[in-house]
């Protein structure tokens, strides 16, 4: 896993770009779908006559909780946010900081309460809905205030750097 981490980081990280989080999906939120999966499993071993059904959906609960750990990547950088998926296709959106106009959390009930997780939504001026959904993230509220404190250095440096050109 971390070499693969490091080859994606190769891929998508400028060479003067310093990667300040890195991150995925909750451990614990993948983990529950494995877990459910072996639940599955056993309980069809045991009471379902039809063993073949149960312990197919046992393996697709459990490639589910796998997937979930082996496909997303999320990286906050010094001057950017980048959404990396990479399972059969590739995408990638990364938004820079300043661009950004709206952090929004969301947590339904249970996965707030027994995983721990949710999701952050990342909203930009350029269109109606969010460009990035950082989703079944571990401690969104603090994730966002991370974020937050990133960003506003991000803005704080540019601010800088355009006010000593000026002066120049």
């Amino acid at each position: 896993m971390i070499k693969r981490i490091k080859r994606i980081k190769e891929k998508i990280i400028f060479p003067e770009e310093k990667t300040l989080i890195e991150f995925g999906v909750a451990e614990n939120y993948a983990k529950f779908w494995i877990f459910l999966g072996i639940l599955t499993g056993v309980i069809s071993l045991i009471f379902v006559e039809q063993r073949w059904l149960g312990l197919l959906l046992a393996i697709v609960l459990i490639a589910y909780g796998f997937y979930l750990k082996f496909a997303y990547f999320y990286f906050l950088t010094d001057r950017r946010l980048i959404f990396y998926y990479h399972f059969f296709n590739t995408e990638m959106i990364t938004i820079d900081y300043q661009k950004i106009t709206d952090i929004s959390v969301r947590e339904n009930f249970l996965e707030r309460i027994f995983l721990g997780s949710g999701s952050l939504s990342i909203n930009t001026a350029g269109g109606p809905k969010e460009e990035i959904i950082f989703s079944h993230v571990a401690n969104p509220y603090d994730l966002k205030r991370r974020l937050n404190e990133i960003r506003s250095k991000a803005l704080l440096f540019e601010q800088q750097q355009k006010g000593g050109a000026s002066g120049s």
